[in-house]
């Protein structure tokens, strides 16, 4: 068990429908889009869990599971997720996703302003 005391297989991340995982990626990409706008550079990763089958042992589906942007700025970075409604960031703030220049702007601008 890691040292935080949390069972790996409690925490991993959903698997997604292929759809959905490609609608939260267009969400991140309006994202991205708006970021690049503010000079801020970012990659959308989709991530895939893959898991083996083998033997007798029924195992977990493999899949698409979130997909994440991760956003650099000259301060530190961060990672965007969305679920539809709202931009989740893993520095705690979240943003209404209908409005992505509005999260660009605070993204880009939260580190340097908090420094």
């Amino acid at each position: 068990m890691p040292e935080n005391g949390q069972n790996p297989a409690l925490t991993r991340p959903p698997i997604l429908t292929r759809e959905e995982a490609s609608r939260r990626a267009a969400l991140l990409a309006d994202l991205q889009n708006a970021l690049a706008a503010q000079g801020v550079s970012s990659v959308l990763a989709r991530r895939h869990r893959l898991v083996l089958q083998g033997g007798r042992t029924r195992s977990e589906p493999s899949g698409p599971t979130d997909p994440q942007l991760h956003i650099f700025t000259p301060d530190g970075t961060d990672i965007a997720t969305t679920h539809g409604s709202a931009y989740h960031f893993a520095s705690g703030d979240a943003h209404p996703a209908d409005d992505p220049a509005r999260a660009a702007r605070h993204a880009a601008g939260r580190t340097a302003s908090d420094a």
